[in-house]
């Protein structure tokens, strides 16, 4: 639907448009009495430039309507449409990003733990009206984020890029998953609405910790309402060295135990597939880092429900289509 933010002085604009056609064909009739004057009209229109009737009239409705585009065009000329939206539930989002010192190995490129923020980030980026969280773990589970939030580039993100190289070398050796899903679920408000707890790790779980995973899954059964995904990543069929880097970042050999020995990781996929199974949620891997996106994608797809339809407004500003059309009668006028 067409409409004009300055609606009321439409009609002085159609009425000066009016105005200047009338004043075209007076010119036109009081130019042909002036050339009576000369002798019979027909026969001077013959042998000369000056237009016809049928050309005058042309002319003169281009340039009224020239004029009158450009009058609306200065009454800026808006198109509003409405288009139907449907409302989705907002869900409440942990991820549990493991930054152990395996997350550094390269079998995924540039490595484990860049290649999970960087999909995380991009994820993120295109949600609208859920709130996320941030917990990270290797043998102690951190939340980094007091509450899930909606502000997604001045406060999750910028906590996620903080997340780095330095950090992980920073907390201790381990990856405690136990005790990041107990973390997980203490960072959801206590209001109504979907939760989910999407963690990401390549599953090199210490033995000792093993009883806080119990008491996590014993946890998330108790609580109907909270999700679970797990998710791996790394290559599952081979042993992968831990790059070790100089203050300038350069990488200067790999790490290695107190015997002088190189240290090796290997993700473990059946053990994070049976503590997806028995927590009740499900279990995904992607060994190159190539499928996370897709897994996000899905995870949040299967868990959005349509609660409504909405419709919206919208409206486009069409200034520009009124001032070419103006400038194409006007290019025809001169033309005639």
């Amino acid at each position: 639907m067409l409409s004009f933010i300055h609606e009321k002085y439409t009609p002085l604009v159609f009425s000066l448009s009016c105005l200047i056609l009338v004043f075209y064909f007076i010119l036109y009739w009081r130019k042909g009495a002036w050339l009576k004057t000369f002798g019979q009209k027909t026969y001077i229109q013959k042998f000369s430039k000056i237009p016809s009737l049928y050309r005058n009239l042309i002319k003169g409705t281009s340039m009224s309507a020239a004029c009158c585009i450009l009058g609306l065009t200065l009454l800026q000329p808006k198109w509003q449409t409405t288009e139907e939206q449907y409302e989705k539930e907002g869900l409440e989002i942990v991820f549990v990003l493991d930054v152990s010192m395996s997350m550094l190995a390269e079998d995924v490129k540039p490595n484990r733990l860049e290649c999970a923020k960087m999909e995380i980030a991009n994820l993120v980026r295109g949600l609208e009206d859920d709130r996320v969280g941030l917990v990270v773990f290797a043998a102690r589970a951190f939340s980094l984020l007091p509450y899930p939030t909606k502000d997604y580039e001045m406060v999750f993100l910028r906590i996620l890029n903080m997340v780095n190289e330095h950090y992980v070398r920073f907390v201790p050796y381990g990856t405690n998953i136990g005790n990041a899903l107990i973390a997980a679920m203490e960072t959801f408000s206590n209001e109504a609405g979907k939760k989910i707890i999407i963690l990401l790790t390549d599953g090199e779980e210490q033995l000792l910790r093993r009883s806080q995973v119990v008491e996590a899954i014993r946890l998330l059964l108790e609580k109907n309402d909270i999700s679970t995904y797990i998710i791996g990543i790394g290559d599952p069929n081979n042993s992968t060295p831990i790059p070790k880097r100089d203050k300038l970042g350069n990488k200067s050999g790999y790490e290695r135990t107190e015997d002088g020995e190189i240290i090796y990781t290997k993700p473990d996929p059946k053990l994070l597939r049976e503590i997806a199974e028995m927590a009740g949620g499900s279990y995904q891997h992607d060994a190159t880092g190539a499928e996370l996106q897709n897994i996000f994608k899905q995870v949040i797809e299967t868990n959005k429900d349509i609660i409504g339809v909405k419709k919206k407004n919208i409206i486009y500003d069409i200034s520009q289509y009124f001032l070419g059309c103006a400038l194409i009668l006007l290019a025809f006028y001169f033309v005639l």
